[in-house]
């Protein structure tokens, strides 16, 4: 474990391949780490630079299975409609809190002290994401899996964001922040695919529609724009590069390799795309 500033300690990870990645230590001091142990970890997400996310196993609970927990507080509360939803927060194996979202007509039925059937959707920096089976035909979605949602209504909703609302099949009701998507070109009435990106604390689902031109696992070429490089440890470099893609829009990605060292600088880079994050696709460099 290293302390890269005077509140910031990380441990270090190597994974099979050799390349180094960063776990903030905050999120995982009761997980009783030791220097030389082998962990196993899950790419919790690629942000819109490629760097890559990793979270731990967690030392007692399993995403996608469920678990009797103590509730711990009762509460009504508003979401982005302004519709009352029931959430109950919950005491996990290691004492920290969780929350989970119950159908509003049986709210009334928990006490604090009792416990609760909740399934484990995601974990998070060491923190679980519950839903109940209450609310089970809003939760049926797999992550990573792609579905159809037909474009309802475009609204401002209570914070003060502008949405694409869906729904799917059942008439669930699921949002898409369209500051991102103005540019694939949406409209009421269509009916667009999109995969799912992960679960909420809030009870909800994040959506990615798939991407308009590019295709997940293709190799595109792309406008070089920047090269920029951070030191990460005293003798690793991070190298941050910067391209346009088809619509104006600059995406960062991030290698452990200084690709460009030796080359004169290029007009174009070709490109694979990992994924889509936001309206902007995930990159990874191909090395020719």
């Amino acid at each position: 474990m290293i302390d890269l500033a005077a509140d910031e300690a990380y441990y270090i990870l190597e994974e099979p391949f050799g390349r180094k990645h960063l776990l903030a230590a905050e999120y995982y001091g009761d997980y009783n780490f030791n220097i030389g142990a082998t962990i196993n970890c899950r790419v919790d997400k690629i942000n819109c630079s490629g760097k890559i996310f990793l979270e731990p196993e967690h030392p007692h609970h399993k995403r996608g299975e469920s678990y009797d927990f103590k509730i711990n507080n009762i509460s009504i509360k508003s979401n982005k409609f302004n519709e009352n939803v029931c959430v109950v927060t919950v005491v996990d194996a290691l004492g920290r809190d969780a929350v989970c979202n119950v159908d509003m007509n049986i709210g009334n039925s928990f006490n604090i002290g009792e416990s609760i059937n909740c399934k484990v959707q995601r974990i998070k920096k060491g923190i679980l994401y519950l839903s109940h089976n209450s609310l089970e035909d809003k939760q049926l979605l797999k992550h990573g899996e792609y579905y159809s949602f037909n474009i309802v209504a475009i609204e401002k909703l209570s914070d003060n964001k502008t949405y694409y609302i869906l729904n799917d099949e059942k008439a669930n009701r699921y949002i898409l922040d369209s500051q991102f998507y103005d540019h694939y070109n949406f409209k009421i009435g269509m009916s667009i695919e999109c995969g799912i990106v992960k679960f909420s604390s809030r009870g909800y689902y994040f959506l990615e529609p798939k991407h308009p031109f590019y295709e997940l696992n293709k190799e595109y070429l792309f406008t070089f724009i920047s090269k920029k490089e951070k030191h990460i440890t005293l003798s690793e470099i991070e190298y941050t590069i910067t391209v346009e893609d088809i619509y104006g829009k600059e995406i960062k990605l991030t290698t452990g390799k200084n690709i460009l060292s030796t080359k004169k600088v290029p007009e174009k880079i070709k490109c694979r795309v990992d994924g889509v994050k936001k309206g902007k696709a995930l990159l990874s460099i191909v090395e020719e």
